[in-house]
C-alpha cells in the first residue's frame, strides 16, 4: 500500500533552546540535536519538528523573525543546518522547520523600509492605517495596533508590537515568501510546520470583531475573530503555498489553526481543503479534555469525523505553548502509558513534544525568572509558557547532560529521576514503555492507517476500539479507570467469529490468546493491543 511517510509516522517536536547545548553557554543549538540524533533513531521517530530556529531579537524567542534565510547565532550556522539535515536523512528521519508567515520581527529588513516611507517597495508588505480603524485586540495584550512615529501611521500587530503583521494582500510581498520556502526545501528540509496560519489574510476593510460578554481571562477573548481570522482568502493562499510544496517529492505542511478553546476540530480539519491545502492541521481538543474514557471517545470521534477517512487526522497532547500533559494526570506514570497508547494507536500522525517520552513535569519558574512574554503580562492569570519549555534531562550530573554551563531556564523538579540514563536502565520506565509502542506501530500498517472504529461499552470506564486495514484488524481495550474492571469479549469475539492475540500490554509481558470464554480483567489504567485473527482462516491453516 502506498502512502506519504507522514500519514502514519511519529514526529517529535524539539524546542531547540532546551534540548541540547554543545558548546556550553546554556542554550540548545542545532550541534546539540546533531549529537542526539541516535538517541532519537532508537527511540523510532520518522521526523524531528525544530521550534524556530532563524535569526531572531527573540521578543517571542524566534516566533519573531528578522531574517528567514540565516540561522540564529545561538543555534549555529548554516553549515550546521547542512549538517544536520545530512545526518538525520543517513538515519531516516525527516526535518520539519518551524515557519512564521503571519508576521516578522520589527527589526525585519522589510519592516524598516516599510515604516521609512508611505510610497516605497516595502510600504505595504505590512497593515497600515491612519486610524485606529477596529477594536481588534493583540493575543499577548493591548490593541492590536501600534503607532510608528517614524512613518506616522498605526500598524497591526496580533501579538506583541514587536511583531508586525504581514500583508497578504501584496503579491509582492507574497512572492518573496515562496521565494524564501524554495530556498530551504532547495536546501533538503523535508517540510514546515506553519505557524498560526488561519491568521494571515485579513479583512480588505478592517471591519471590528463583534464582542462577546462574560467573564474571560483577557480582553483578546471578548472578541468573535471573525474578520482577523479564518478570512476565505487564506484558504487561497495556502492552496497557493501547497502548490510550491507538491513540486517537490515528499514535502509536507502541519499548520496550527488558532481557534477557540478546548479547540474546534471542524475548523481545523477545513484547512486541509479537498486534500489540496495542508497536509496536516493541528486540533487540541484532546490535550483539552478531561482524562476519561467517555470525554476521550468523543474527542477522537469529532477529530475523526472532521477529517473524513480521506484526510489525515494528526494528534498532540503536548507542545510549546501547552502546559505539559504530566500536569493533567499529577504525574501519575501508569496514566501517562494509558494515554500514550491511545494517542499512538491511532490513525494518522502521532506528534510527541520532547520529554513527554519520560513523563518530565513542567519546570519551576517564580516570576523574576519568567522569560515568556505572554507569562509576564498576564501572571498569575497564565502561568506563561516556560513552564513546558525546561532543559531536557540526559543523565544525573551536571546540567543533567544538557549544558556545562548555566541554563537558560530551570529544570523540572527531582530531575534525575526522569533523566534517559536512568529511566533507560528501569524495564517498564515511561521511556521503554514510548519505545515500545513507537516499535508496535512502526511495524504495523494497519496502525498506523486501518479505519478507526469506537464500540459501545455499558462500563464508562473501558474504551475499545478496533483498527481495520483490508482484511487485517486490531483491537484495542483500555481500562481508563482507577480500579480493576472486568470487560466481557464473548460477544464481539463469537460475532466477529474471532478470537483476539495480545500483542502489547502496558501491565503484562507476553502474547496471550483470548478466545472470550471468561472475562477480560483489566488491572487499573492498564491497556493492551490484540491481533484479531480470523478463527477460520486459523483452522483451516492448522
Amino acid at each position: 500500500m502506498e502512502y506519504r511517510w507522514w500519514q502514519g509516522g511519529v514526529v517529535y517536536h524539539i524546542y531547540v533552546r532546551s534540548f541540547q547545548d554543545s558548546d556550553g553557554d546554556g542554550v540548545g543549538d542545532l550541534l546539540g540535536i546533531v549529537s542526539r540524533l541516535g538517541y532519537l533513531e532508537d527511540l523510532g521517530v520518522d521526523a524531528i519538528w525544530l521550534s524556530p530556529i532563524f535569526s531572531s531579537p527573540n521578543a517571542d524567542f524566534g516566533y519573531d523573525i528578522s531574517d528567514y534565510l540565516s540561522v540564529q547565532k545561538e543555534f549555529g550556522t548554516l553549515e550546521d543546518v547542512d549538517l544536520l539535515l545530512e545526518e538525520a536523512h543517513t538515519r531516516g528521519i525527516r526535518v520539519i522547520f518551524d515557519l512564521v508567515l503571519n508576521h516578522t520581527s520589527i527589526e525585519h529588513p522589510w519592516f524598516i523600509e516599510s515604516r521609512g516611507s508611505r510610497e516605497g517597495e516595502y510600504s505595504d508588505y505590512y497593515i497600515w492605517s491612519d486610524v485606529i480603524p477596529n477594536n481588534w485586540m493583540g493575543a499577548f495584550g493591548g490593541k492590536a495596533w501600534s503607532f510608528d512615529e517614524e512613518r506616522g501611521q498605526y500598524y497591526l500587530h496580533s501579538f506583541l508590537a514587536a511583531q508586525p503583521d504581514l500583508n497578504w494582500r501584496n503579491q509582492k510581498m507574497v512572492d518573496q515568501l515562496f521565494t524564501m520556502v524554495r530556498y530551504w526545501l532547495d536546501r533538503g528540509v523535508d517540510g514546515f510546520r506553519l505557524d498560526v496560519i488561519n491568521l494571515i489574510v485579513k479583512d480588505e476593510t478592517l471591519r471590528s470583531n463583534p464582542k462577546i460578554f462574560g467573564a474571560r481571562p483577557r480582553p483578546y477573548d471578548m472578541q468573535r475573530h471573525i474578520f482577523d481570522r479564518n478570512r476565505l482568502e487564506s484558504h487561497t493562499r495556502i492552496r497557493q503555498l501547497r502548490k510550491v510544496v507538491d513540486s517537490y517529492e515528499e514535502r509536507m505542511l502541519v499548520g496550527e489553526i488558532m481557534a477557540e478553546l478546548p479547540g474546534e476540530p471542524e475548523l481545523a480539519a477545513s484547512y486541509l481543503g479537498a486534500g489540496d491545502e495542508l497536509n496536516l492541521s493541528f486540533d487540541f481538543s484532546l490535550a483539552y479534555a478531561r482524562f476519561s474514557a467517555p470525554t476521550w471517545k468523543r474527542a477522537a470521534k469529532r477529530w475523526y469525523e472532521a477529517t473524513g477517512r480521506h484526510r489525515n487526522p494528526c494528534w498532540v497532547l503536548n507542545n510549546h505553548d501547552l502546559p505539559r500533559f504530566t500536569g493533567k494526570v499529577k504525574g501519575d506514570e501508569e496514566k501517562l502509558k494509558l494515554a500514550a497508547l491511545f494517542m499512538l494507536t491511532q490513525r494518522g500522525t502521532i506528534f510527541i513534544y520532547y520529554g513527554e517520552e519520560l513523563g518530565l513535569p513542567n519546570s519551576r519558574i517564580c516570576r523574576k525568572e519568567m522569560q515568556d512574554p505572554l507569562g509576564k503580562r498576564y501572571w498569575p492569570f497564565h502561568p506563561g509558557r516556560d513552564l513546558a519549555r525546561g532543559p531536557m534531562i540526559w543523565n544525573t550530573g551536571s546540567g543533567y547532560g544538557f549544558t556545562t554551563g548555566e541554563s537558560w531556564l530551570e529544570v523540572a523538579k527531582s530531575a534525575n529521576y526522569y533523566s534517559v540514563e536512568n529511566q533507560s536502565l528501569e524495564a517498564d520506565s515511561m521511556l521503554n514503555c514510548y519505545r515500545r509502542v513507537i516499535a508496535l506501530r512502526k511495524d504495523d500498517e494497519v496502525l498506523q492507517l486501518g479505519h478507526c472504529a469506537f464500540l459501545d461499552c455499558t462500563n464508562t470506564n473501558i474504551l475499545i476500539y478496533t483498527r481495520s486495514l483490508e482484511k487485517r484488524r486490531r483491537l484495542v481495550v483500555l481500562n481508563m479507570g482507577s480500579r480493576a474492571q472486568a470487560c466481557c469479549l464473548k460477544a464481539f469475539l463469537a460475532k466477529e467469529e474471532v478470537i483476539a492475540l495480545r500483542l502489547f500490554s502496558t501491565h503484562q509481558e507476553g502474547r496471550v490468546e483470548e478466545s472470550g470464554e471468561s472475562e477480560l480483567e483489566l488491572a487499573p489504567w492498564q491497556g493492551s493491543v490484540y491481533d484479531l485473527i480470523d478463527q477460520r482462516r486459523k483452522s483451516k491453516s492448522s
